[in-house]
């Protein structure tokens, strides 16, 4: 039985204690108290941050922050007791609500603080929250890996956060310049300091409408009627028959500009990108339930010729009967809809829910039973509607033009309630899937504290959504906006269907190839060609730190191996014929792409520059290599090198190569590191101690801290009690290829320390 906990509300209603002035006991002038009554929930808009003046927007930010932070408390004040935050989900495929509770407000603190913008406020807290949300490989979701705080311990930390968060908006001395945009967002630290409190307020609006679908898979039994859901849509009745209306063709601008007047994600963004979109014709409504139900009736989840490859195995293994969100009632072909607190007779009018392999399968059955060749709207042609019968921006309306912004209702509503132009629903109600992938954007480029937002998605597995729901709100309801998700995942995504000729757009995957040279070039780096004719560095550096374990370890056998910022992985394979379990982990996902892909599937590409100046295309395969047999030993986490996840700890042997050269603080890591070690095993840093300030501040470096002593000498220090030396004069050359033919080289020096 669920004892009831205390109202999450409390949070927001306790809001001008939390935020007592340090100096005086009070508020701030203008704090939150003499504002937080007045703001307006459901009708807040994306900040604009080109124009007006700087102290006004610094305030509009600020304000916008307090927004978000009450209405994500908001959205879990449905879940009647602490087991619901601790139950697993019906899936299986993402962590419990504990961790989308505490994700946010670690990510605030997480990515300022890798700004070197403020201080950790609960570094346990701060490493379990980090990552963990898009099913991508690197996403541990091992329930033996973690050991979840309370929900009033995690409420507490929200409180603290916010309290940070607000001291530095009002006193931190961060001065905003406008216009603020991605171009120029890491140019100081005060325009990087407001940027990345808008890309925490924009990451919890993402949130704000992925908890809602998490609340409502969780059973009833977890959630109760709350005031703040009661604003569902009441208005249902016989779904409008659909009917394909033309749609003109023409020139479609793409991709979001480096000046624009709003945040956005680096995915957003193009140069001048244009597509000249052909006549199509297009459903007038988004495909209701009732429409929908007709595929279900004709055994549409049973007929195998609907779905493509993926799909059918998807099919094979979920054995789907109907939509997620739909409950067969107690009679024959009654069904209910559950919405966010509570289950409802199943609106026919609604949007129908669906993932993107269902939506291509409903396409294909529909098509045959029209005799036309009907599929989803590629992203384009998306576009092309929107600049139609929409063309203006979020932060341009008086009023949301659809069911968005969470200004009309907090549910669905009949496909036929909002009109654009001819059509309906182009933008809100529900997302519409299409059939392109995820792809960059003609000059496309990451954002340095969000580098792996959008490129491990380019990977033909990620399809765009477009349009918003109804608690699609800030950025999400922008016409730029570009979100996407693993095709089997459920989100409030619903199908337009167009009748158009065939597509190809798998083809914009390959402008993902030479999209990020770092990748790449770590990818050459572990396995490209042996230009110096010294040997592969991964591959000696795995050799000497076998053979100093074998010379120095004292452990009984060896167990479990840990590879710090191991970048291609080719470094932790090769430790995988010695160690039963080898752990490779890199600050950012985007690097892991190439081992992950080793790993699973064998075979991995990337590219590098000819003599000729082009990219050309390289494929690594694992049997190549004597690991290949135990590859599958190796195992690759995101993870930061100074605040290591909990589980990653009892380690015979770690290697440490460039470390503490590309950590924030170097100070923190040979401490942090020798914690996670057993008695008796080995650690192994790599280095050449060439300090760099963008990557840390000097006061973080690792530096003689009396005459005669050596950056050596001060890492023992900083390790502390029972450490023992054991090498400190081996040198390695690490050959990085620049080109197919050149070279640049580093002598790496050798340090090992045992642990008694």
């Amino acid at each position: 039985m669920c004892n009831t906990m205390a109202s999450i509300e409390a949070v927001s209603e306790d809001l001008p204690t939390i935020l007592q002035s340090k100096t005086d006991g009070k508020l701030p002038k203008g704090g939150v108290s003499s504002v937080s009554s007045e703001r307006n929930l459901y009708r807040t808009k994306t900040t604009r941050l080109d124009v007006g003046d700087a102290k006004v927007t610094m305030e509009q930010i600020r304000q916008y922050f307090h927004n978000t932070y009450d209405i994500y408390e908001k959205v879990f004040a449905c879940m009647n007791c602490d087991e619901a935050y601790f139950a697993q989900p019906v899936h299986k495929l993402r962590h419990p609500m504990i961790f989308y509770y505490g994700h946010t407000a670690a990510f605030f603190i997480n990515k300022l603080v890798l700004a070197n913008l403020t201080s950790r406020i609960n570094p346990a807290y701060e490493e379990a929250f980090a990552t963990g949300v898009d099913e991508m490989s690197w996403d541990d979701l091992n329930t033996e890996h973690y050991s979840w705080p309370t929900v009033s311990e995690v409420r507490e930390y929200r409180m603290l956060v916010r309290r940070r968060l607000d001291e530095l908006m009002l006193g931190g001395g961060f001065e905003l310049n406008l216009p603020l945009t991605f171009a120029n967002s890491t140019d100081d630290s005060h325009n990087a300091f407001w940027w990345t409190v808008c890309m925490g307020i924009e990451h919890e609006r993402i949130h704000l409408e992925t908890a809602s679908v998490h609340i409502r898979e969780l059973p009833l039994k977890f959630v109760e009627r709350t005031s703040f859901w009661s604003n569902i849509c009441k208005e249902t009745a016989e779904a409008p028959k659909n009917v394909l209306l033309p749609v003109q063709g023409g020139e479609v601008s793409i991709g979001r500009p480096h000046n624009h007047p709003a945040y956005g994600w680096d995915c957003d963004y193009g140069s001048g990108v244009t597509f000249k979109v052909a006549d199509f014709k297009a459903s007038q409504y988004l495909v209701s339930n009732q429409e929908f139900y007709d595929f279900v009736l004709a055994g549409g989840y049973k007929t195998r010729k609907y779905w493509d490859d993926e799909g059918w195995a998807w099919v094979s293994w979920k054995k789907p009967e109907h939509p997620w969100f739909w409950v067969k009632g107690a009679d024959e072909g009654a069904f209910q809809l559950r919405v966010q607190d509570h289950e409802i007779d199943l609106p026919w009018d609604w949007p129908c829910e669906v993932n993107n392999l269902e939506a291509a399968a409903f396409c294909a059955w529909k098509s045959e039973q029209t005799g036309k060749t009907l599929r989803l709207p590629t992203e384009a042609e998306w576009m092309r509607m929107y600049d139609l019968y929409v063309n203006h921006d979020q932060y341009e309306w008086e009023e949301a033009p659809g069911n968005l912004n969470c200004e009309h209702f907090l549910s669905s509503c009949p496909v036929n309630k909002f009109k654009q132009g001819e059509f309906y629903d182009i933008v809100g109600n529900a997302w519409q899937h299409t059939c392109t992938p995820t792809y960059p954007y003609e000059g496309y480029r990451v954002h340095p504290l969000y580098d792996d937002f959008s490129a491990p998605t380019f990977d033909g597995r990620h399809f765009c959504m477009k349009g918003g729901t109804w608690i699609s709100t800030g950025n999400e309801a922008t016409r730029d906006a570009r979100y996407a998700f693993r095709r089997h995942f459920f989100q409030f995504i619903g199908i337009r269907y167009v009748e158009a000729g065939p597509v190809d757009e798998g083809k914009f995957l390959k402008k993902a190839l030479g999209l990020d040279p770092e990748v790449d070039a770590a990818a050459d780096f572990d396995f490209g060609e042996d230009i110096l004719s010294c040997g592969n560095f991964a591959e000696r550096l795995a050799h000497v730190s076998k053979e100093l374990f074998k010379k120095h370890a004292n452990v009984q056998e060896p167990k479990r191996a840990l590879v710090l910022l191991c970048g291609a992985g080719r470094l932790a394979f090769e430790l995988t014929d010695m160690f039963v379990e080898v752990i490779g982990s890199d600050t950012t996902a985007r690097h892991l792409q190439t081992a992950f892909a080793i790993r699973e599937r064998g075979e991995a590409t990337y590219s590098v520059i000819n003599d000729f100046g082009e990219r050309e295309g390289r494929v690594v395969q694992s049997k190549q290599f004597s690991w290949n047999s135990s590859r599958e030993n190796a195992y690759f986490y995101q993870a930061d090198p100074v605040n290591l996840h909990a589980h990653m700890t009892g380690f015979d042997l770690i290697i440490a190569y460039g470390v503490l050269e590309r950590t924030y603080s170097p100070k923190d890591a040979p401490s942090h590191l020798f914690e996670r070690l057993n008695s008796g095993g080995v650690l192994v840093f790599a280095s050449h101690y060439g300090w760099n300030p963008d990557n840390a501040p000097k006061s973080k470096w690792i530096c003689p801290s009396k005459p005669g002593a050596t950056v050596r000498d001060e890492i023992k220090a900083l390790i502390g009690a029972g450490a023992i030396e054991v090498e400190q004069s081996l040198s390695l050359v690490a050959a990085r290829p620049v080109t197919a033919r050149t070279t640049s080289a580093a002598h790496i020096e050798l340090l090992a320390f045992t642990k008694e």
